[in-house]
């Protein structure tokens, strides 16, 4: 039984767990799309891959870790709040994106799956 102190950082570690998991479905899912020859639509992460003269794969996999980096140092600020505000306010950014990138890859699983069925 967890403490009711604690619910609140439970809350948080529930959500930035969830943001990791659907961080690395989206890098899992875009790498086997690109790999089945399918071509990233983001175009922040083809100029940064131009112009650093990186591969895409090695581009994406850079900013996954920076997202994943700047969202732990958002649930570390959640979980040193005492402000039930600022910690719901962190919550729910935590839980936003991750919905969003929940909804890329599932996007990227649809495209896959119409590429492997059309073959």
């Amino acid at each position: 039984m967890v403490p009711k102190h604690a619910i609140p950082y439970v809350w948080l570690m529930i959500a930035f767990s969830y943001f990791v998991v659907f961080n690395l479905f989206d890098l899992s899912s875009t790498i086997l799309a690109l790999r089945l020859g399918l071509s990233e639509a983001n175009q922040t992460l083809l100029l940064l891959s131009s112009r650093l003269g990186f591969g895409l794969v090695n581009v994406f996999l850079g900013v996954k870790i920076v997202f994943i980096l700047g969202m732990g140092s958002m649930l570390f600020m959640g979980v040193r709040s005492r402000n039930a505000v600022t910690r719901k306010m962190i919550f729910l950014a935590i839980l936003g994106f991750a919905i969003v990138f929940a909804t890329v890859s599932v996007s990227n699983f649809l495209s896959i799956f119409s590429v492997i069925s059309t073959q």
